[in-house]
């Protein structure tokens, strides 16, 4: 007797235990996995709201990440960040993507935006392929400039340079030579744009404004406002880049042929003609 009712507490203190352990109810329906995947929580959210305007029209408003972004974007920046097989029409401040590869095409600096050089050059390409030169891209001058950038040529048979126009080129240049060289000797100065002190940009800048023509302020910027040009297409009085590892211009003179340049180098160091000293260089032309 005694040991039949040890083995019937231990059996009720074993059935006592599972038996309060074991999860019932809303506590075991914590545990089941659905059945079907929730919908997931972050989805974008589409509010609709509907009022009572006029006879009761219903305004629907959707918040979506491309249309926040899309929001954010001037009618300029979303012109040009449009694809370039939809030939969008440019304009004069647009910028984005889509006047980069412009730029390329009429073989400027590709800095993204739709500034004054590039209108200006653009003018110059419709005018070479018979096209009204507004300066702007259009339809028409989207099909001639892919096609041109494909053939990699630039200007068309209308362009060709007319005995007039050649005799205006080398005036102006005789003009940036000629005040180049009577400069000699000025001294350097950062941030110099006078005949008190240069540096490299502001006596480039100077000489082509005085000779006729007005340059952007920096190297850079200069770069980009002028055709490029192999070097043994350069000529006297055309400008000289200097370019670092990356690509980047860092400093700019004036060519004066035979691998020589005019330039304001370096404090301590007035204007003077001198030898370009290296390879990395590029040449452009207004």
């Amino acid at each position: 007797m005694p040991v039949t009712a040890r083995r019937t507490t231990l059996t009720r203190a074993v059935s006592s235990t599972v038996s309060t352990d074991r999860p019932t109810g809303r506590t075991l329906a914590k545990h089941r996995r659905t059945s079907k995947p929730g919908t997931p929580r972050a989805a974008a959210a589409v509010l609709s709201v509907g009022l009572a305007v006029g006879g009761g029209a219903a305004l629907s408003l959707s918040t979506t990440p491309a249309t926040a972004s899309a929001a954010t974007m001037t009618a300029a920046q979303q012109r040009g960040h449009t694809s370039v097989p939809s030939r969008p029409l440019l304009r004069f401040r647009d910028s984005g993507p889509t006047v980069k590869y412009v730029q390329r095409a009429l073989h400027l600096g590709p800095d993204g935006y739709f500034g004054s050089s590039t209108v200006r050059v653009l003018k110059k390409f419709q005018a070479s392929w018979g096209l009204k030169a507004t300066g702007y891209m259009d339809k028409k001058t989207w099909g001639r400039l892919t096609w041109a950038a494909k053939h990699k040529v630039l200007y068309g048979k209308y362009g060709t340079t007319s005995s007039s126009a050649t005799k205006g080129t080398t005036a102006f240049r005789t003009k940036v030579l000629r005040e180049a060289a009577a400069l000699k000797g000025t001294p350097y100065r950062y941030g110099g744009t006078s005949r008190s002190g240069f540096d490299c940009s502001g006596y480039t800048g100077f000489v082509y404004k005085v000779a006729g023509h007005k340059l952007p302020r920096t190297a850079r910027q200069q770069y980009g406002a002028t055709k490029h040009i192999s070097r043994s297409a350069a000529k006297p009085g055309d400008l000289v880049f200097f370019r670092n590892s990356g690509g980047g211009v860092y400093h700019v003179g004036i060519y004066a042929g035979g691998n020589t340049l005019w330039h304001a180098s370096k404090p301590g160091r007035p204007v003077a003609k001198a030898k370009i000293w290296t390879s990395s260089v590029a040449f452009g032309r207004v």
